[in-house]
């Protein structure tokens, strides 16, 4: 349990996902469950989730994700960002067309 809420925005995405609903603050909340999770005690052969969570520790640990996830957190968190990346980009396609196009007529 203490993996999956580390930090009280872990436990902001818990309760609005309604997963558990809490009664505290999110920090109390998370600090609760990691020392609670730090004391428990589970045998990892019996443990019905442990696939899982190697799949989701081997994905988050790809150089491709993280950069991508620091990609969408960082700089594509509003619309107007994807936007206007997708206009520079066209822009500078058509200026790429344009130049080319100048070029050929030139010769």
């Amino acid at each position: 349990m203490g993996c999956f809420a580390n930090t009280p925005k872990d436990v902001e995405l818990l309760v609005e996902f309604g997963i558990f609903e809490t009664a505290g603050t999110t920090s109390v909340v998370s600090s609760m469950i990691t020392k609670l999770a730090s004391e428990a005690l589970f045998f990892v052969d019996r443990f019905c989730y442990a696939t899982l969570c190697e799949e989701l520790n081997n994905f988050c640990r790809s150089s491709w994700n993280k950069w991508k996830a620091n990609l969408r957190q960082n700089y594509f968190n509003i619309p107007w960002a994807s936007i206007s990346v997708i206009a520079a980009v066209v822009l500078l396609t058509l200026t790429l067309i344009q130049t080319v196009c100048s070029v050929v007529s030139a010769t």
